[in-house]
């Protein structure tokens, strides 16, 4: 069993400046609330096959690592990152279209938790949800005031 969620977000920059930010491991924990730190762990530019590591937040103060990798990237127009090491497969489809005054962001969370955890993908799917709404507000914000 699989639960997507889809978010969006316009920015007022073009898409070559919010790709640009969004491929940039560095930037993450400026604007996600529970990014403390990504690192690459390929040889850079990003680009498919690159992997990264990620330190975040979780409950009670506590953080935790993930690595991902990846596995589609079509500059200016799509990312598509498998989180290899989470308690649950995860892929991230990030979309990038150019729009009046700006650009669409359509942001793609699938869970496709296995075995006894299969029936938590839609509440996993609503928990991120909850999360990177945030994220994505707090990107925009930044964004649109130049501040990234």
């Amino acid at each position: 069993m699989s639960a997507s969620t889809t978010m969006t977000v316009t920015i007022a920059r073009p898409v070559e400046d919010v790709f640009a930010v969004l491929s940039d491991v560095g930037n993450a924990a400026t604007w996600s609330s529970n990014t403390i730190q990504e690192t690459l762990l390929t040889p850079g530019p990003l680009g498919k096959g690159s992997r990264r590591r990620a330190v975040v937040k979780t409950f009670a103060g506590r953080t935790t690592h993930n690595e991902a990798e990846m596995i589609e990237f079509e500059q200016d127009r799509r990312m598509v990152v498998r989180v290899l090491d989470a308690p649950a497969p995860v892929q991230i489809v990030i979309d990038f279209t150019p729009v009046e005054g700006g650009m669409r962001l359509d942001w793609t969370g699938t869970f496709s938790p296995r075995g006894i955890l299969a029936p938590t993908a839609p509440l996993m799917a609503r928990f991120y949800r909850m999360v990177f709404e945030k994220d994505l507000r707090n990107l925009k914000a930044l964004m649109d005031r130049g501040e990234l």
